[in-house]
């Protein structure tokens, strides 16, 4: 197949240009994939900083809450009783023991002091503006300017103000210096190196930081060169450290400069293996494209045949790859299809169409569902005497003319025989595929069986043969339908009470001397378009209460004259 070769070798020609495209791309791709890494990684810091000044505010909260349960502390503070506030000033530096903690008395003159010895001389506004806060009675959080004994500095701050009876006697205040040292606490936790901005000016950066100076003002990470060295930074302000007149920004910075060369390295190496493939390719496509075109040529050629329903095999061209392998599996599935064919033939023989079809699409499990359909039982009345007249094999022919006549009216109105019982046939409408007419089909189905009965009595009276009387039931109801049996020998077919009823009708239609019989159930389904007697209620085995029912007389003349409309 020319055309066939011929895209081939123009496609394989054609990757010299994609290569060196591909190469630009790549590049591109591998830096975009490292800003992906880096914005990762940065954001992770962002993500566990924040974390880890959520959980630092939440636990100040937490100990100074204490504070509203201690009586002796308030005591303490509103009588300047050192000793006696020292107790849970020391039990909180215990615990909190990177942090200075403060507890003053109503004007802010500390009374008490633990944690570091760093920390301003009091709480009140000669300290810090924010404290005036704090002393009219507000709680404090976040980061503040404040005078520490060597100098003015910033500081994470928790405070509150402590009451006793309502009134304010002191405040107790957790302090944590932003100092290199405490970034360096945070560094191992971040994975990343940290600067601290307050109002554009840097006031604090981890030990040895590389470059402290660094900022970004995107969302997104950026990378930026500082000498040999690459740096991917991302600037971020968190929201509960801002004030009125401090702006605060956090830069979390990580030198990647390794993992740049490690992803340069992998871009060389790529580029490299594609031109020794791009070599070794161009060499083998001549040759492959030959054989392919002719390999594909003949499985076209005979999925074209299969197409028109000839079962052929494509030949097979043993080029020892894909292709000749694509030629066995394409002949394997021919004679799948064939089999298929071949096995639906057969099964649907001895099973209905429909049921066939739900069989082989894999419904093989053990098993039912419940769901509603309608029954139909016929039955040959007085078959025990005509069969004592005639000979088997004249028997058998003269049952087959009749069921074949009978199986045709169920077929014909979308019915499934679900068995033969002797001369007994059960049919079931709504499964295994349940239609939107399925009560009235079946009354379709028995009008039909009427009609081929006086039909096929006239032949059989013409012949000599006895003529047949049969009696229909009819029931609407709930069964489980599905495959019931033996895993290695099962049946579908439906039970349950509604089949049951319907066949007990059938055995009262002599008694009722009429030929079909409907349920209440069903009728009352079918009401619109068919014409019934009401009978009398009759007492069916296995049932307390009488049942009643109906002998149908044919379709009303509405539902017969769109019944007979030609079908567009």
């Amino acid at each position: 197949m020319r055309t066939v070769r011929a895209k081939l070798l123009a496609l394989v020609l054609a990757c010299v240009a994609p290569a060196i495209v591909g190469a630009v791309l790549r590049s591109r791709e591998v830096k975009q994939n490292m800003l992906a890494q880096v914005q990762r990684r940065v954001d992770g810091a962002n993500r566990r900083f924040m974390t880890e000044l959520e959980e630092y505010q939440a636990n100040a909260k937490l100990a100074l809450a204490m504070t509203e349960h201690s009586t002796r502390f308030q005591h303490a503070l509103a009588t300047h009783d050192q000793a006696g506030a020292e107790r849970l000033v020391k039990l909180l530096g215990e615990v909190y023991d990177h942090r200075v903690i403060l507890a003053s008395d109503s004007q802010g003159q500390l009374v008490v002091r633990g944690g570091a010895e760093r920390g301003p001389a009091s709480l009140a506004p000669d300290s810090s503006a924010a404290f005036a806060e704090l002393l009219a009675g507000k709680a404090l959080h976040g980061l503040i300017d404040v005078k520490f004994a060597d100098g003015p500095g910033y500081a994470l701050v928790s405070a509150e103000p402590v009451r006793s009876e309502g009134v304010q006697v002191g405040a107790i205040a957790l302090l944590t210096p932003i100092t290199p040292q405490y970034l360096e606490y945070l560094e191992p936790k971040l994975n990343a190196d940290l600067s601290v901005r307050v109002n554009e000016k840097v006031v604090a950066a981890c030990k040895d930081h590389p470059a402290p100076d660094l900022e970004s003002h995107t969302e997104a990470a950026i990378l930026k060169q500082v000498g040999p060295k690459l740096f991917a930074l991302k600037t971020f302000h968190p929201k509960s450290l801002q004030r009125p007149n401090l702006d605060v920004e956090f830069t979390a910075s990580r030198d990647v400069t390794e993992l740049r060369d490690a992803v340069n390295r992998d871009l060389y190496v790529h580029l490299g293996g594609l031109t020794v493939l791009l070599a070794v390719v161009l060499a083998l496509a001549l040759r492959f494209a030959s054989r392919m075109g002719d390999s594909v040529k003949s499985i076209s050629d005979a999925a074209t045949q299969v197409k028109a329903g000839k079962y052929v095999d494509a030949p097979i061209v043993h080029t020892g790859d894909e292709i000749e392998q694509l030629a066995l599996s394409f002949n394997a599935m021919v004679r799948g299809l064939k089999e298929r064919d071949q096995l639906k033939d057969s099964f649907g023989r001895y099973v209905t169409r429909q049921v066939a079809d739900h069989l082989l699409r894999g419904n093989m499990e053990l098993g039912g569902e419940l769901i509603p359909v309608t029954v139909l039982f016929s039955d040959i009345r007085s078959f025990t005497s005509i069969s004592e007249h005639m000979e088997p094999r004249a028997l058998l022919d003269f049952l087959n003319v009749y069921f074949s006549g009978m199986v045709e009216s169920v077929m014909l109105h979308q019915g499934v025989v679900d068995k033969f019982i002797g001369d007994a046939i059960m049919a079931v409408f709504g499964a295994p595929v349940p239609h939107p007419d399925d009560a009235l089909n079946a009354v379709k189905a028995a009008l039909e069986m009427r009609a081929r009965l006086l039909t096929m009595n006239e032949l059989f009276k013409a012949r000599g043969l006895p003529e047949l009387k049969t009696g229909i039931g009819l029931h609407s109801g709930q069964v489980v339908a599905g495959n019931m049996g033996h895993v290695e020998r099962m049946e579908y077919t439906v039970i349950g009470d509604a089949v049951n009823l319907a066949s007990r009708l059938e055995g009262m239609t002599k008694e009722l001397h009429c030929d079909v019989i409907l349920s209440e159930d069903l009728f009352k389904q079918v009401e619109a378009h068919v014409d019934a007697e009401p009978l009398q209620k009759i007492k069916v085995k296995g049932r307390d209460r009488e049942v009643a029912v109906y002998r149908l007389i044919g379709l009303k003349a509405q539902a017969l004259s769109a019944d007979l409309a030609p079908v567009a």
